[in-house]
Order: structure tokens, then sequence, then C-alpha cells
């Protein structure tokens, strides 16, 4: 990106609750330190996952220009940096954090929708942005910058039990609720108990089991989150 990037002073760290490295991937974590070296204004997100791994790199710089973005309230601060209310639910504070940047680095895991909204948004916007791509189902990943000519739109599939290999698609759902804020979803399946099933296992596996949980009551599935 060059020149537009090297002209930036206020950068936007986001990404999906999905990551759950320890750390940040190394190309990352080198050009968020090329960014801090030269002295930006950060803007970071405070949901679990990738946000929480952008605070935890900027805690072990002692870093202390940044401001951590949240909706109503703010679950999670680890340098103790000034807060901002960007807006009244998820949607409208990553709008608004995007909105108050010039700039952007994106985690993005397994094509989440919410975060593929904002890349559309950043792209529409023209704001140089680097985006990290993992797929945690075979551990590919790339990095490099927002590609103007690619189409980040994503199609919510529909969600068709298999009595062996699982269920395709909860992998997506559970990232898109985690990211989207709400405290409850109905999730459709032509078995609600099979989808229930699944659901639980695929909670179990990630170790979510004190944040998410799964009721099966007149033959409808229902996601819930847990009180953190």
């Amino acid at each position: 990106m060059g020149e537009a990037w090297a002209s930036c002073r206020r950068l936007l760290l986001m990404g999906s609750s999905a990551y759950k490295g320890e750390g940040l991937p190394e190309e990352v974590a080198d050009v968020l330190d090329e960014a801090l070296d030269r002295g930006m204004t950060v803007i970071v997100g405070e949901a679990r996952g990738a946000c929480r791994a952008f605070q935890g790199h900027l805690a072990a710089r002692g870093y202390g220009d940044v401001v951590v973005g949240h909706a109503k309230s703010i679950r999670y601060n680890a340098g103790s940096w000034p807060t901002r209310m960007y807006g009244d639910d998820v949607n409208s504070r990553e709008r608004g954090m995007i909105d108050d940047c010039d700039s952007a680095i994106i985690i993005w895991v397994n094509g989440s929708g919410v975060i593929a909204k904002n890349l559309e948004y950043l792209k529409r916007l023209g704001k140089p942005t680097y985006v990290y791509e993992l797929s945690t189902k075979d551990g590919e990943s790339r990095f490099g910058p927002l590609d103007p000519a690619r189409s980040y739109s994503y199609e919510r599939r529909s969600i068709r039990p298999r009595r062996r290999g699982g269920q395709e698609g909860l992998g997506e759902v559970v990232d898109a609720f985690l990211e989207s804020g709400e405290g409850e979803r109905l999730v459709e399946g032509e078995d609600a108990g099979l989808t229930g099933y699944y659901l639980n296992k695929l909670i179990m596996e990630r170790g979510l089991e004190g944040v998410l949980g799964v009721s099966v009551e007149s033959g409808v599935c229902r996601l819930r989150r847990l009180k953190e």
C-alpha cells in the first residue's frame, strides 16, 4: 500500500472472535509494530479472539496511544487505556470504529460474515487495510492488503444435519453469533435434537462451555450467550 499506508495516523485493529492463536501471527505483528514505531493512534476492539490478541500485543509493548472501542458496556481493557462508546450495538459500534480510523489491520477467520461486511465497508471507503485470512478447517492462511477487486460478501449456508461427520455450517453459525452481540439465536436444522447435539459438541471442542449454551424445546434449537 506504500505511500497511502505510510501517511495514515489512526489505525483500527479488529477481527474474528473465532481467532484462537496465542498472540498475533508473525506477519501481523510485524506490520503492527511498524505502525506503532511511527506513533500511530490505535483504535482496538474488546471482543474475544482477535481483538484481545491485539490488546495483548499492545500491552506487552507498553503502548499508550490506544482507544478501546465498545458498545453499551466494555468487557476487556488489557492496558487500562481510554475507552469510547462507538454505538449502542455491535453493528453501530463497528461501523463507528471504521469511520473513526484511516487504516486497519483485520484478522478474518473462517469467512465470518460479520467481518466480511466490515471489509466491504473499508473497501468502499478506500481505507488502506491489511487482512490476515485464516481457515481453521485446513490451517491455511494468507496475509496482505485488502484487494479492491475482490468481493468479500458472504452468503450464509443452510444448516443440513449429517449423521456422520458432524453438521455442516455450524462453525459459521457460532462465529457469527459470538460476533453479533445477540443474547440468543434460533438455529434451524432438519432435526433440532441433532443440531443441538452437534452445537454442544462444537462448544466443548472450542472450550466455550462458560460462554455459550444450547437448549432444545418443542422442536426448536436455541443458541444462547451465558454471562461472561
